[in-house]
């Protein structure tokens, strides 16, 4: 039996309205192993949230998915909704970047969660309660029964991420999708998130997708990474070997923007230009006019994908020439 929790293959989203069409993803290709934690980054607006929606099922209308999407080898492309809403938190849960906006104010923090777990799995509310607690536990909140009986406004925002990530887990899911779950929290409490992310992916095998725009985040937390460029996947590989050896301009780009700590001073890098209209592409490669590296075919021909390794591929007529990031000493 395969390993693999989610395959995204060839998935375009096209938004069609009467005057214009808008590609917002084109020809994205994922992969996450039970286990793994890929980090999904990007500038806002390249379509990582979007991407995020088309794994769940959720994309609005008059959004229009193409390609395929399984979960554990179930295609879910073309689903009816029916279908769709027993593998949502049930084997694909996800949480977002504002705790407070994803509780309802006006109940407690355990009867939200009964609710959704007796909504998942077939248990009573007695047996969903006990779950609730043991789950709050195993995300290490302290005094979990009286946290259960809190409000949001009570519980930091800390403490209502972690409660997230409980009910997330309260429901057996196979894949985790975390949307910038760290946005709204100070520095220390991203780190204690971070961490047990990467020890949730250890110790139950759940495979997670991790959208981010901090380079650092996913350095410490993925085992793999994927960088978005208007609506389209620019680079994958290891983690190791992306932040180490970037072959995408824009990568080490992005790479370069990033103020390191005890490397002595350097000038940090900035992308001129724009991330084009999804209405709009530009023929070619859509970094071209913001790319040094750009020559002519660059902007007549859709770039290539160029492999280095086992598992380090880029999207571009120049990856070769892409020289690996250093620090000015």
């Amino acid at each position: 039996m395969s390993d693999r929790i989610l395959q995204v293959s060839r998935l375009d989203v096209t938004f069609q309205s009467r005057l214009r069409s808008n590609s917002i993803l084109r020809g994205i290709d994922l992969e996450i192993k039970a286990g793994e934690v890929l980090g999904l980054v990007g500038e806002s607006g390249c379509g990582k949230s979007m991407t995020a929606s088309a794994c769940l099922g959720m994309v609005p209308p008059p959004g229009r998915v193409t390609g395929s999407i399984k979960i554990e080898g179930e295609e879910i492309v073309g689903r009816p909704e029916s279908k769709l809403r027993a593998i949502r938190g049930g084997r694909i849960a996800m949480i977002f970047q504002n705790p407070m906006r994803s509780m309802n104010p006006f109940f407690t923090l355990g009867r939200q969660m009964i609710d959704v777990i007796c909504c998942h799995r077939p248990v009573n509310r007695i047996e969903a309660h006990s779950i609730a607690l043991s789950e709050l536990k195993a995300v290490r909140i302290p005094d979990p029964e009286l946290t259960l009986d809190r409000y949001p406004h009570q519980l930091s925002g800390g403490q209502i991420q972690r409660a997230l990530i409980a009910l997330a887990l309260a429901c057996q899911p196979r894949l985790l999708i975390a949307d910038e779950p760290t946005t709204a929290l100070d520095v220390t409490i991203q780190a204690q998130i971070v961490s047990l992310l990467r020890r949730l992916a250890d110790e139950k095998g759940l495979a997670i997708l991790f959208i981010t725009h901090d380079l650092g985040l996913v350095s410490q937390l993925c085992d793999r990474v994927a960088v978005m460029y208007a609506g389209r996947i620019v680079e994958t590989g290891s983690v190791e070997s992306v932040i180490d050896e970037p072959c995408h301009p824009y990568t080490e780009k992005l790479l370069g923007a990033v103020p390191v700590v005890g490397r002595g001073k350097r000038d940090l890098v900035s992308i001129p230009g724009h991330v084009p209209d999804a209405a709009v592409i530009p023929p070619g490669c859509a970094f071209h006019d913001r790319c040094d590296r750009a020559t002519e075919v660059c902007a007549k021909a859709h770039p290539p994908v160029q492999t280095f390794g086992q598992d380090h591929a880029a999207l571009c007529h120049h990856a070769r020439r892409a020289q690996q990031f250093t620090e000015a000493s």
